[in-house]
């Protein structure tokens, strides 16, 4: 006999789950913050190494390695240093196609073609770079010539050479990524796989703990079999002598060797099982050989396949136990047959309820309840269940099946078409409603209950007999009933919500993501033009100061009452602020300036700084030679110095920062027309705005006449600044060096597992809070069912006075038939209360999920079946007390 194993004593042994998902978790979340932080670092860094310049002698401008140099002081920084050299001739072949530039990295030609001075189309064979082709650094080289000829036409010199050093400092010496674009999703990337992967090993644990509970009551019922396979094995052999093979067909198919071959099999199933039990706790305590241990996934199916197998042993002992018990008519086999009536006559009650349908057919079927009920009472009177008893209920119930039919017949629904589909659904209720009867009736022990019938030769080719056909009455009764409320079957297995579930969880988040990853992409691939942004600047003029005669223009003709009536009165620094703040308010293009800044408008005689002409192309426009115009620059800053010295900054020759200067040409008629702002600020960066198209420059618009004669002097001061505030903001741009696909794999993986995340973390607060409000309800759904089962034992000495000693001397049976369903009746008020006892006796933690929920449901239905059959009875006695006091 095998011997209970050391896990009963001590529990089941478990196998941790691996450890893999919580490392892997910790090294992602570090790797997160690691990436993180290298992001920030990079977004955040500011260049710290000074570019170095060598400067030629003898260059124009006034660029000279003394100027270049002050120009760059304290803002001639890059990522990486190197040197840019600036030379005023051409640069040769292999300078600028093969990367020979000496001891230069950069190798900058400020000459200039008189055919073709770069306005149009940059020269990039003005740019060299140490050891590259030409093929190789085309677009850098152009776009740093380009900073350079931008800056020369807004007035710069030497800060002309430190705007192109700047560019290439961003496009050639800069190997970070600074976009936080890129960082932002790289670093949240593997914080997100950590939470999924933490996700899964709490899920895996969880399933663990499961599996190893579910061993351990494995084990528990493994021991019990065990421990009963002696007494199991002496009720065999009393049922053997109690009932002899005398059946016609031979001892092996009798009743006797039937349940001989039942206990070989249980015995057998018991080693095969404990045998099983030794191997996996071997594998669980990590004593077997490694060439013989289980894969983690082989383990988990032979821990849940010895689960199932327990349960089937207990079920097939229990069924022999009580199958023996009936066959050897001891005491017990009374409880065993009332275990098998109960189910069946609840349900013939609630058919009978509805006896007006068919009263003939309804008085057969009460007379065939009465005949079980005596056959009940017979066994519970000492009468052994002999085969002349079997047989006996055999027929009860088989009778019960052929009225239950004929019901079933007069009560089809209306309108009802017999087809397949109807057949099959109809079959499916059944079937559930008989296992619900029989799962209430029995506290769950539904296959126990068909396996003993099988067991004792009833059901006729039926698992749970005539319950089954009354079963099927009721049902069609509720459908021709209430048809309309009834749900159409589904057509087919997968549940409807799947679409929308699919959906939530699948497609809509991968959708977003792609959207989100092409829209920061996007972003990303024009972020060193970023036009159309919103602009911030908020800095109003800080002062104005005139330099020349304004009087010299010509007047406004009709002025209005409330604006100023000469050019003089409206340049001041009241009137200009107010115009930059209209035109704010009435453009997104303007904006006030991002930094303080001082302006002097300089009013000058356009004849003795330059030369022009009509432009032939453009009415109320004028054409300027570019020299001839960048001659004039340097003439203005050198006179508007020598009376505001702190305009132009002594050491470069250039505009001081914080200063700028509006040459205004005064034309011969008295009209006049703007040149570009020189100011501090120079044009740096792939894309800058400032300054941009030459023609503004040497085409201006001619002003003061036709339509604009009324417009003073000050009111275009203020529009010009709004403009200028714009391509001050716009100044700067660095390009970012990241691919934008690479941007949009980032953004849109992790916005896609971010979006999972926070979904499945949703779904799972969801979950727990419908299970939380779902649990409280079942234990609210508890005590409400402690109450009507006080309520029904404190009538239970009434019901036995109503159920035996009235309707009992009414019987055709002599009240037998009564005293059995009483019984019946006490017996399923014990099981229910026991139950109820049972299920509030649990922890806290164990009062929850699908389980305990089920059990709760079966006492309900428990209950209800109770109350229901104690209003009845109630109310047939009264019935039958007022017929014989008054009459019928």
């Amino acid at each position: 006999m095998p011997r209970p194993s050391r896990s009963q004593h001590r529990g089941p042994l478990r196998r941790r789950p691996p450890s893999r998902f919580p490392v892997l978790a910790v090294s992602l979340a570090g790797l997160s913050v690691l990436l993180g932080t290298i992001g920030f670092t990079q977004v955040t860094a500011e260049p710290t190494e000074p570019i170095t310049f060598v400067v030629d002698g003898g260059l124009p401008y006034g660029i000279t390695q003394d100027s270049v140099e002050a120009a760059a002081e304290g803002i001639g920084l890059a990522h990486e240093p190197f040197t840019l050299h600036v030379v005023g001739r051409d640069l040769e072949w292999e300078e600028y196609t093969h990367g020979e530039t000496g001891d230069a990295d950069v190798l900058l030609s400020i000459a200039d073609d008189p055919d073709d001075l770069d306005l149009d189309l940059p020269d990039a064979n003005r740019v060299a770079f140490a050891g590259e082709d030409y093929s190789d650094h085309y677009r850098d080289a152009a776009t740093i010539r380009e900073t350079f000829v931008n800056n020369r036409t807004l007035g710069h010199r030497p800060n002309a050479v430190l705007g192109a050093a700047l560019t290439a400092a961003d496009l050639r010496f800069d190997g970070g990524v600074r976009t936080p674009l890129l960082w932002a999703p790289l670093a949240a990337l593997p914080m997100f796989i950590a939470v999924l992967a933490m996700y899964r090993w709490i899920g895996r644990r969880r399933g663990e703990h499961a599996r190893y509970r579910a061993f351990g009551e494995a084990q528990l019922r493994l021991a019990r079999a065990v421990l009963a396979l002696e007494t199991l094995n002496l009720r065999v052999d009393v049922a053997e002598v109690a009932a002899p093979a005398t059946e016609a067909g031979g001892p092996e198919r009798s009743a006797p060797a039937q349940l001989r071959n039942d206990w070989t099999r249980v015995r057998g199933l018991t080693v095969e099982l404990a045998r099983t039990e030794q191997e996996l706790v071997a594998e669980l305590d990590r004593t077997v050989s490694p060439l013989k241990a289980r894969t983690q996934e082989q383990l988990t199916t032979d821990l849940e396949q010895f689960s199932a197998d327990t349960l089937d042993l207990q079920r097939r002992s229990d069924v022999l136990a009580q199958s023996a018990e009936v066959r050897s008519g001891h005491a017990g086999s009374r409880s065993v047959l009332d275990r098998l009536a109960l189910p069946l006559l609840q349900s013939v009650d609630e058919v009978l309820a509805h006896h007006e349908r068919y009263p003939a057919a309804a008085r057969a079927l009460e007379s065939q309840r009465a005949e079980l009920l005596a056959i009940t009472h017979e066994v519970a009177a000492g009468v052994g269940p002999s085969a002349e008893l079997m047989d006996r209920w055999n027929t009860a119930e088989q009778a019960i099946r052929t009225t239950a039919g004929t019901m079933a017949r007069r009560v089809t629904p209306r309108k009802t078409i017999p087809n397949a589909t109807h057949v099959r659904t109809l079959e499916e209720a059944v079937q559930e409603r008989s296992r619900r009867r029989v799962s209430a009736a029995t506290a769950g022990a539904t296959d126990s209950f068909a396996a003993l019938r099988s067991s004792l030769g009833l059901g006729h080719g039926q698992d749970l007999g005539p319950l089954q056909a009354t079963e099927r009455v009721l049902e069609l009764i509720e459908r021709r009933e209430a048809p309309q409320d009834r749900p159409a079957p589904p057509t087919t297995g997968r549940s409807a919500r799947a679409v929308p579930y699919g959906l939530l969880t699948v497609a809509l988040p991968l959708l977003l993501s792609l959207a989100a990853g092409w829209m920061v992409a996007a972003q990303v691939e024009d972020s060193h033009i970023q036009y159309g942004r919103e602009l911030t600047g908020a800095q109003p003029l800080a002062g104005l100061q005139v330099y020349g005669d304004p009087g010299a223009l010509r007047a406004p003709v009709e002025p209005r009452e409330n604006e100023p009536q000469s050019h003089t009165e409206s340049l001041s620094l009241e009137l200009v602020r107010e115009q930059m703040t209209t035109r704010v308010e009435r453009s997104d293009e303007a904006a006030l300036l991002p930094a303080e800044l001082a302006l002097t408008v300089a009013v000058l005689p356009a004849e003795e700084y330059l030369s022009y002409s009509p432009d032939p192309k453009y009415e109320h426009r004028i054409a300027i030679d570019y020299w001839d115009l960048m001659g004039a620059q340097q003439q203005v800053k050198q006179d508007v110095a020598a009376r505001f010295p702190e305009v132009v900054d002594p050491r470069t020759g250039d505009v001081a920062l914080g200063q700028a200067i509006l040459p205004v040409w005064v034309l011969t008629d008295g009209t006049f027309a703007f040149d570009n702002f020189l100011t501090g600020e120079f044009s740096v960066g792939v894309s800058s705005r400032m300054g941009a198209y030459y023609f503004n420059g040497t085409e201006p618009t001619v002003y003061g006449t036709g339509d604009m004669e009324n417009v003073s002097l000050g009111w275009w001061v203020g529009y010009r600044l709004g403009d200028l505030g714009r391509a001050m903001e716009y100044n700067h741009l660095t390009m970012d060096n990241v691919s934008p696909a690479a941007v949009f794999w980032a953004v849109a993986v992790s916005s896609w597992t971010g979006l999972l995340t926070v979904i499945m973390l949703g779904l799972a607060a969801a979950e727990a809070a419908r299970r939380r409000v779902g649990t409280a309800a079942f234990r609210r759904q508890l005590a409400g069912l402690q109450q009507e089962l006080n309520q029904l034992a404190l009538g239970l000495d009434l019901s036995r006075l109503d159920m035996v000693a009235v309707l009992g001397l009414d019987s055709a049976t002599g009240g037998r038939a009564e005293e059995s369903e009483q019984r019946l009746y006490e017996m399923g008020l014990v099981t229910a209360w026991r139950e109820v006892d049972a299920l509030g006796q649990l922890p806290r933690k164990e009062q929850r999920g699908q389980a305990w929920e089920s059990r709760v449901l079966r006492v309900r239905t428990m209950v209800d079946t109770l109350s229901s059959r104690e209003a009845s009875v109630s109310r047939r006695a009264e019935d039958l007390l007022h017929a014989q006091r008054f009459g019928s």
